[in-house]
């Protein structure tokens, strides 16, 4: 009926072309995701289904013959190091450059507050989500000796 508010939601494509899959869910998962569903094995799980569906999606779309070759050719451990690699980058961009404009905390229940912060990620107005970001660098660098 013309008479309801029709909710509109927008992507900035700032940038695309070649790149990593890891890269794309790791921007995914730290802007997108409430940290909550992230904490106690949940990152894992949604790390794990990307994996597999992408794995079953290189087979269907011909890139490779079969998933023994999909994963000859892109492990799991290469997927979760470009990941970690991502997640770290991420970091570096969030501390270099974001936190400057973080003024307004929000939580995934305040709609108000949601709807005036839309075009900010979840690490740019959640507490939980910069909490568990910076966790997660904190683990990545003592993984790799930094």
């Amino acid at each position: 009926s013309g008479s309801e508010d029709i909710q509109v939601g927008l992507i900035d494509f700032q940038w695309s072309g070649f790149g990593l899959a890891s890269t794309d869910i790791a921007h995914f998962l730290t802007s997108a995701v409430h940290a909550d569903r992230l904490v106690d094995g949940g990152e894992d799980f949604l790390m794990r289904y990307y994996f597999d569906e992408l794995q079953t999606h290189l087979v269907k779309f011909g890139a490779v013959e079969t998933a023994g070759d999909a994963l000859k050719h892109f492990s799991y451990e290469t997927f979760m190091d470009q990941y970690d690699t991502a997640v770290l980058d991420i970091c570096r961009l969030m501390i270099a450059y974001t936190w400057s404009r973080f003024d307004e905390p929000v939580e995934k229940d305040d709609a108000p507050a949601c709807a005036r912060t839309m075009n900010k990620t979840s690490y740019n107005k959640s507490i939980p989500n910069i909490v568990w970001l910076l966790g997660r660098c904190d683990e990545i660098m003592k993984s790799r000796g930094v």
